[in-house]
């Protein structure tokens, strides 16, 4: 019903276990920080009057509050919410945060092919002529009638912030496709040229190159914009040669797909400067690590807080390797208390040093990472070792699920190997001091960590 968060200010990571909140929690981030966006009213509960309080820390600290979902309205409907006063205060508020851009889970890779940079058609350069290969004509960009009234309305409102934001992709919470990328990246190619501005195809270069950081193991350089029977499309140099985004695999093509939707907006938020990286910004990613591999996963923050190093981070994920190496106070841990209301926690402490199978068990909830077939013989090995007294039947079974249980972790890793050893000697050796707590016990989220001197 309420549920209060304190954030870092560079890296904040949403986790916990589905349907305890992550995406509901950003969306609304995305409702109060990104314009125009798009609200999923579904989330709302009927009968119940959804509100919000945010509270900016700047050079002068602003609060704004409200309902949700913030309606991009005009002045005088939703029964005068939108006042010229709270319109006025919400620009000033989206001016302090700068640069928002909000990346839902669902990152949809299609076959897509421009027609043709849209530039040549607002700007009149040239005349239409027909594609070679494809004996069509370059179309006229499409933009949604919902999102065609709202620039109308910025434009009679003349409010320089609202146009900036409305010039930039929309934003969808449910879903987001690789044409708008597509499309975009051939423009800032044609107009680069056109105009003999390196900085608009230096953003599209810097896309490879972050990407490439990531994917340390499959570098990714923008080779240009090539053509075929189907249209126009951004190639990129890979170790299997120049090869179009839709054919990298589908971890690449998600690692690029959301890079291009930060920089590219990024470059036209700010009007492509020199110091872009510098410059302040919000990002909101759901599920950031989809599709990618755990050596993939490690990378992303420390990437990104490298290149912008004044770039606010709010992402969910399920992955124990995102939270690895993450400071004091960024992780958010939502969970549900025993009446089902969601809690939210943060971490005490560094996540310096550990190892995946203690993130695991602290964080996400996974008291016995391994399989579920070994867990039953571990559960029921623990039973049995509990009791006064045992049958016939079970002083046998206890012995044979010593040996099975030995023999199954000695031949597994050395960490498992470890963990058998410590727990043969704790029936020797009395429990000792108290364990540490790694997150903050006043908000909601007990969970021990057992120190190596134990």
């Amino acid at each position: 019903d309420e549920v209060e968060f304190t954030f870092d200010p560079q890296v904040n990571i949403f986790t916990g276990p589905n349907n305890s909140g992550k995406s509901s929690a950003l969306w609304v981030l995305g409702d109060v920080a990104v314009f125009p966006f798009t609200f999923p009213e579904k989330l709302l509960r009927q009968g119940k009057n959804s509100t919000f309080a945010l509270h900016v820390r700047s050079d002068s600290d602003r609060d704004f509050n409200g309902h949700l979902p913030i309606r991009a309205v005009s002045r005088d409907s939703a029964e005068g919410y939108w006042t010229p006063e709270r319109w006025s205060e919400y620009t000033d508020i989206l001016g302090v945060i700068g640069y928002s851009k909000f990346i839902p889970a669902l990152r949809w890779s299609t076959d897509f092919r421009s027609p043709g940079p849209t530039v040549v058609q607002r700007e009149h350069v040239e005349e239409e002529q027909p594609s070679k290969s494809s004996g069509r004509s370059p179309r006229k960009p499409h933009l949604p009638m919902r999102l065609t009234r709202q620039m109308a309305r910025a434009e009679r409102e003349q409010d320089p912030e609202l146009r900036r934001r409305l010039a930039l992709v929309s934003e969808n919470p449910s879903l987001v496709s690789d044409e708008a990328v597509i499309q975009k990246i051939i423009d800032l190619d044609y107009r680069s040229y056109l105009r003999r501005k390196p900085e608009f195809r230096n953003i599209i270069v810097k896309i490879g190159e972050v990407a490439s950081e990531i994917a340390k193991d499959f570098p990714i350089e923008f080779h240009g914009v090539d053509e075929d029977a189907s249209g126009f499309f951004p190639e990129f140099s890979t170790l299997d040669g120049p090869i179009p985004l839709n054919t990298m695999s589908q971890g690449t093509q998600s690692i690029v797909q959301w890079l291009a939707h930060l920089l590219i907006g990024y470059g036209e938020y700010y009007d492509f400067p020199e110091d872009l990286e510098s410059l302040p910004g919000i990002l909101i990613v759901d599920e950031i690590d989809a599709h990618l591999h755990p050596s993939r996963q490690q990378r992303i923050i420390p990437t990104l807080t490298h290149h912008f190093p004044n770039l606010q981070i709010f992402c969910s994920t399920h992955s124990p390797l995102m939270l690895a190496g993450l400071k004091e106070g960024q992780v958010q841990l939502l969970q549900r208390d025993d009446k089902g209301n969601v809690t939210v926690s943060t971490n005490d402490v560094d996540i310096a040093g550990w190892s995946a199978d203690e993130i695991l068990r602290n964080f996400l909830g996974v008291d016995d990472p391994t399989d579920l077939e070994t867990v039953g013989y571990l559960e029921r090995l623990q039973d049995l070792r509990g009791r006064e007294e045992l049958s016939t039947e079970e002083a046998q079974e206890l012995e044979e699920l010593r040996h099975v249980v030995r023999r199954d972790l000695l031949s597994g890793p050395i960490s498992a190997q470890i963990e058998w050893f410590t727990e043969e000697i704790s029936r020797f050796v009395p429990e000792s001091s108290p364990s540490t707590r790694p997150l903050s016990s006043e908000r909601g989220g007990p969970s021990d960590r057992r120190t190596l001197s134990e």
